[in-house]
């Protein structure tokens, strides 16, 4: 069977936040929604975008500040918030965490939601699926969402002037589509979603490779235009799209997995999501026993945006053996489609350390 779930309207246009009040009041959402948002968020939004929301009619029914994780007990309290003030939809505002939490509430609540990314760490702005951790921010399930975002607004002027790190970080995630969708194509050559997702993650590939540099620099100028538009489109659209396409294989990927594993590990919560799936990809790129060319060229590319990293990167190195020996059982535990034997895991991630450590030293000399 094959499902694909996509958002109904993608806008991304710089100043598309100054318009969000048309794009709502066009496509009959709702009046009243809860606004979900990060307090940076909300800043750099500015007073623009909620004023073209009264402009068209659309008043609050609440406003709420988002800290923490995405969380059942963050779903609750906001789908409680949206009762108590009669909302009609949902609106989240920030990064993949509000964004995750806001699509997780109206899904509770069977309510349309427009996600507003401020950063393009990752596609959760377009997936109908929020990662759900606990209030520490340890992984708990890949919460699979009814409907994909009603509306997303993407403003190159709001996303090009947060850190850079999380661009590039979601540039490396972006990549991973690619990397993680191939193993199962070429188990499954046949299968026509799996064709589709690894085209628009090959696609997705070449445009943030041809443009990320460009349009960053541009948008030191004040620039944003036609670079900035195509890596957001990567990023999120994209991306986004690749994922759709849920058919009957699984992936035989192994780069989220270690990422999801890895946040029960708190203290590796020091970096962002694209970074330590970066690590992930080297790591699975080993167990499919990809040659070392294909290897030292994924590190070339990573290096690029700053992920290429070691264990200790991510605080793995103290506790080193006892850490590792969690993850390699945590995976094979919780994701069983994931095809190598805890042994294997372990074997590759401390491979992945070595050869990213010979190589970051043979980029010094």
């Amino acid at each position: 069977m094959l499902t694909i779930k996509t958002p109904y309207q993608y806008i991304n246009e710089p100043g598309a936040t100054l318009h969000a009040g048309q794009y709502i009041d066009d496509l009959k959402i709702g009046r009243h929604p809860l606004i979900i948002a990060g307090k940076s968020a909300a800043q750099a939004l500015g007073s623009g975008f909620f004023s073209s929301l009264v402009k068209h009619g659309i008043h609050q029914a609440a406003n709420e500040t988002f800290y923490g994780y995405p969380s059942q007990r963050q779903f609750d309290f906001y789908a409680s918030k949206a009762k108590e003030n009669g909302a009609d939809f949902i609106i989240g505002i920030g990064g993949g965490r509000v964004l995750d939490t806001a699509k997780a509430t109206a899904d509770i609540l069977g309510l349309p939601v427009v996600t507003v990314p401020t950063v393009a760490a990752t596609c959760a702005a377009w997936a109908a699926v929020t990662i759900q951790y606990d209030d520490k921010g340890s992984y708990v399930r890949s919460r699979f969402n009814a409907k994909a975002p009603y509306l997303v607004i993407a403003d190159p002027k709001i996303i090009f002037t947060a850190p850079e790190r999380y661009l590039f970080s979601g540039v490396v995630d972006t990549f991973a589509k690619f990397y993680e969708v191939r193993p199962t194509y070429e188990q499954h050559p046949d299968d026509v979603p799996l064709a589709l997702a690894l085209e628009a993650s090959k696609i997705a590939f070449r445009n943030l490779e041809v443009n990320t540099f460009n349009a960053v620099k541009e948008a030191h100028k004040g620039i944003f235009g036609q670079a900035a538009r195509d890596v957001i489109d990567a990023i999120i659209y994209l991306a986004g799209f690749a994922g759709s396409f849920k058919g009957d294989h699984a992936h035989y990927s192994f780069a989220h997995p270690f990422y999801h594993s890895s946040t029960r590990l708190i203290h590796t919560n020091i970096k962002l999501h694209g970074e330590k799936v970066a690590f992930g990809i080297i790591t699975q790129l080993i167990l499919e026993k990809k040659s070392d060319y294909e290897i030292k060229e994924a590190l070339r590319i990573f290096n690029k945006y700053g992920a290429a990293f070691t264990l200790s990167d991510f605080a793995l190195e103290k506790n080193q053996d006892e850490d590792l020996t969690f993850l390699k059982k945590d995976i094979t535990h919780e994701f069983p489609y994931v095809p190598y034997t805890a042994g294997e895991i372990k074997s590759a991630l401390l491979k992945a350390d070595t050869i990213t450590k010979d190589f970051l030293a043979e980029e010094k000399k």
